[in-house]
């Protein structure tokens, strides 16, 4: 099974017969002229000359970046974000230096989750747990980033990218896979690494990119889930009106690339580094996945 080709063709699935989000490829492609115009996006990532700490970070970052808000997009308790979530996970690793050291940077990561009152504690702390299980020489999360590291250049990010969900599965829970794609974006984003294979993978399908999509009138949405999203209304996990949106999402995102020739990563930036630009609320899903 290719694991990557599926997350599209589930998407393409749910999107034959939409009823509550729809593309629409005209704007598509004139946002895509617009954009192929554009400078790309440089998106911030703190420097870290470790190599081998860099993506232990990014795996680390990529097992619980998800679900910031609660009750309503703007509160967001301890100032949760991706923001600060990287910033507590730099304050908890500053002191790595040798492998042995992991599982105490992630006891000191979980304990700032847990000062700082992030949302879905439980499940992150869960997550996080999955890198600590024994591996052949240290803990699975150490031992799978050497392996990274070691082969990164080897035009193997299929067999990095399968051994990823085998390994973790908290990755493999979405079916859209979004933590997974968004681990190696960050690769690319933070070395270069995977410039040449990152056309396959899809865009990590989340709450602000859609957001943006739709304001862009890329997307739309039918009358009644835009009432929803307006009045913060949640939207259950894995329902038919969450698949859409995040099915549209990959789709819509896939095509811009095709038209820019830009990656996913570049893409991806342009929309999330915008999400300011309007104040409309993203859609409301209480998840793990994103």
């Amino acid at each position: 099974m290719n694991f990557i080709e599926s997350v599209f063709n589930i998407s393409e699935s749910f999107m034959k017969n939409p009823r509550y989000v729809y593309i629409d490829y005209e704007k598509i492609e004139s946002l895509g002229e617009t954009i192929s115009k554009c400078k790309k996006p440089i998106f911030p990532i703190p420097e870290e000359k470790d190599i081998l700490k860099g993506v232990i970070l990014e795996l680390v970052a990529a097992s619980i970046n998800y679900c910031y808000w609660y009750g309503v997009p703007h509160i967001r308790p301890g100032d949760a974000s991706s923001t600060r979530m990287y910033e507590l996970l730099e304050h908890s690793f500053s002191d790595f230096q040798a492998k042995s050291q992991f599982d105490q940077c992630l006891d000191n990561f979980c304990r700032e989750l847990t000062l700082n009152r992030f949302p879905l504690l439980s499940e992150r702390i869960n997550h996080l747990n999955e890198l600590r299980c024994k591996g052949d020489l240290y803990s699975k999360g150490v031992d799978y980033c050497i392996s990274v590291v070691n082969s990164h250049d080897c035009d193997n990010l299929n067999y990095f990218f399968v051994s990823l969900i085998e390994k973790f599965p908290g990755f493999a829970s979405d079916i859209f896979l979004k933590r997974a794609f968004l681990f190696f974006i960050q690769l690319f984003r933070r070395f270069g690494w995977f410039w040449n294979e990152l056309n396959l993978l899809y865009t990590p399908a989340d709450y602000q990119v859609p957001k943006m999509l739709e304001y862009m009138g890329c997307i739309n949405y039918s009358s009644d889930l835009k009432s929803m999203i307006e009045s913060y209304q949640l939207i259950p996990k894995h329902s038919q009106i969450e698949c859409e949106i995040r099915s549209a999402n990959i789709i819509a995102v896939k095509a811009l690339c095709e038209q820019t020739g830009w990656n996913v990563a570049d893409i991806d930036a342009y929309f999330f580094m915008r999400r300011h630009e309007t104040d409309r609320p993203f859609h409301l899903t209480i998840t793990t996945d994103y």
